[in-house]
């Protein structure tokens, strides 16, 4: 798949809906981690996508406490308990952890990358 600039499909990093009064709803594409040195490494690529999602939502006004879903699409589901753990210990001071699904996705863009995670964060009129 070619990824000129010219035939490169748009998306944004986030999308803002807005739920009334209360706050709105923020969806976040997915996040890959490519970074070599993270490469077939399940657990260093979960903590790094979660912190760049934690970027995203700062510019939002949210926090990775406010995330209310998770969907994760694991190269390889043998993964699983590697991307848990780096989960759980990512939403560990939430009140509330979020829903989550895993789904085995077999290969995903880019030689090493073994998750993707796209998250839905309620955030809250302040």
């Amino acid at each position: 798949m070619s990824t000129t600039h010219e035939n490169r499909p748009r998306f944004s990093p986030a999308r803002r809906v807005p739920l009334g009064p209360n706050g709105d709803l923020l969806f976040l594409s997915g996040s890959l981690c490519v970074d070599e040195d993270a490469r077939d490494n399940i657990e260093l690529q979960t903590r790094r996508i979660f912190e760049r999602i934690a970027r995203v939502l700062g510019k939002h006004g949210a926090s990775l406490s406010d995330v209310v879903k998770t969907t994760s699409y694991l190269a390889d589901l043998a993964d699983y308990d590697g991307f848990n753990r780096a989960r759980v210990e990512t939403f560990m001071d939430c009140k509330e952890p979020p829903a989550s699904t895993a789904v085995g996705a077999g290969a995903l863009l880019g030689s090493g990358t073994r998750v993707e995670i796209e998250a839905v964060a309620f955030v809250p009129s302040r």
